[in-house]
């Protein structure tokens, strides 16, 4: 899944550690290195709230391309 890796880019580019980015979206830190490292799978309610917070769209975070 696309998720982890845009996460990561995403937290990286915005120079925020895991905790941080798990804080704002309201996860444990261990929950964002499981998106991450793609062990985990993200809720919708997740993904909202990551796109929320890096201001993109959810199609954006899940790496689906709109034609």
């Amino acid at each position: 899944m696309e998720f982890g890796k845009i996460l990561r880019r995403k937290r990286e580019d915005h120079n925020l550690t895991q905790a941080e980015v798990a804080e704002r979206i309201g996860v444990s830190r261990q929950n964002v290195d499981s998106y991450e490292s793609g062990y985990k799978i993200p809720s919708m309610r997740v993904v909202i709230a990551t796109a929320d917070l890096f201001h993109c769209t959810t199609d954006e975070m899940i790496g689906r391309k709109i034609s």
